[in-house]
């Protein structure tokens, strides 16, 4: 790794769950944009108001975690680490959820095991690798190196 990335980054890892907390805004973004497609349609979905409201809701509160994640990622502030975590864990609980009881997964429908591993692999491989990867022991110096130098430059 080059010296200026060591410097400035840390770590590609770190880097890359920026980035990928970005991908994550857009995402969240996006299903807000969909969800907005949806009722304007008035297709004829069983949807209540309240239901609409919470993933509306949802999806904004984690496209702003995720845009704060990805600034304490790259800046190495030890509370966008936990920031990134706690989102990352509540957002792939919440999707396989998700996946589970709007029946495109329950038992009576025709997906092979195969297509319920494809859709939960993004989730359960995601959060595993974001928390590993961030509690690794020198991942986490990193963060609190920093926040020493923080501290050390505001007295």
């Amino acid at each position: 790794m080059s010296a200026g990335v060591q410097r400035r980054w840390g770590s590609w890892g770190i880097f890359i769950l920026g980035l990928w907390a970005l991908v994550l805004v857009l995402v969240a973004l996006s299903r807000l944009i969909l969800l907005s497609a949806i009722v304007a349609s008035e297709s004829d979905l069983n949807l209540s108001q309240g239901q609409v409201w919470t993933v509306f809701v949802l999806n904004g509160l984690f496209g702003l975690a995720f845009a704060a994640s990805a600034y304490g990622l790259w800046t190495l502030r030890h509370w966008g680490r936990l920031l990134f975590m706690g989102s990352i864990i509540v957002w792939a609980i919440f999707y396989v959820v998700a996946l589970f009881s709007s029946g495109e997964l329950s038992a009576g429908s025709d997906y092979s095991p195969g297509s319920v591993v494809f859709n939960l692999v993004p989730y359960l491989v995601g959060l595993i690798v974001s928390v590993w990867y961030l509690n690794m022991p020198h991942i986490k110096a990193l963060f609190d190196a920093k926040e020493a130098e923080n501290e050390q430059n505001s007295e």
